[in-house]
């Protein structure tokens, strides 16, 4: 197995530090979102899930190196954390506030 060195620790580190600090950003600034945030939220969906596929298959093909692996976890954690987010704001907007803004068929 391999070990972690002191820098690849700190490295992980600084990189779960911003990815934190981004995600606490943006889902602060969720309620003051203006356009879709279904859109958003799906579009966080994916991500999540292609993060996870790109997890589990560094898992399984590069066993024993837990590296890069730890980083995509760290990613799957960041987008995650961010469709939840955007899930429970989606589902506390009223529903005449989907329709707002949007461009309809007809204009």
């Amino acid at each position: 197995m391999n070990a972690f060195s002191t820098s690849e620790l700190i490295g992980t580190a600084i990189f779960a530090l911003i990815l934190a600090i981004l995600a606490y950003r943006i889902i602060r600034g969720m309620p003051k979102m203006e356009g879709n945030i279904t859109a958003f939220r799906k579009r966080t969906l994916v991500w999540t899930q292609v993060a996870l596929v790109l997890t589990v298959l560094q898992l399984n093909f590069k066993a024993g190196d837990w590296r890069f692996a730890i980083i995509l976890g760290l990613i799957v954690l960041f987008t995650g954390s961010v469709w939840w987010a955007a899930r429970y704001y989606d589902m506390r907007r009223p529903p005449e506030a989907d329709s707002s803004g949007q461009d309809t068929p007809g204009e």
